[in-house]
């Protein structure tokens, strides 16, 4: 069955330019809003994931992403742009990155 994808719309476009400034990826712990006990997750914007501690065991990922686990060793999971490609298409139609043209 064919999905259709949707265009995100500007709070998605918000979180994954914000996403996209912090380098591509955070702990999942930075990835909240709220304070004390009134603390809930962000959404996870599109063409991201949430990548535990055990996918980082089972293959392949990039830098940006398992620096965060190095730097961080009790982190388990991490919010990251795993569709760079498409994400950054995305950003410069919503005139958020700069054309590299």
């Amino acid at each position: 069955m064919n999905r259709v994808q949707r265009s995100p719309d500007r709070r998605q476009v918000d979180a994954l330019e914000y996403l996209h400034t912090l380098g591509g990826a955070v702990m999942s712990s930075d990835w909240t809003t709220g304070a004390g006990r009134h603390t809930k997750a962000r959404t996870v914007p599109p063409f991201c994931e949430r990548i535990t501690r055990a996918q980082l065991r089972r293959g392949k990922l990039p830098k940006r992403i398992t620096a965060i686990f190095a730097q961080h060793p009790r982190c388990q999971s991490v919010i990251a742009i795993t569709d760079m490609r498409t994400a950054r298409r995305y950003l410069r139609e919503f005139g958020r990155l700069p054309d590299t043209d």
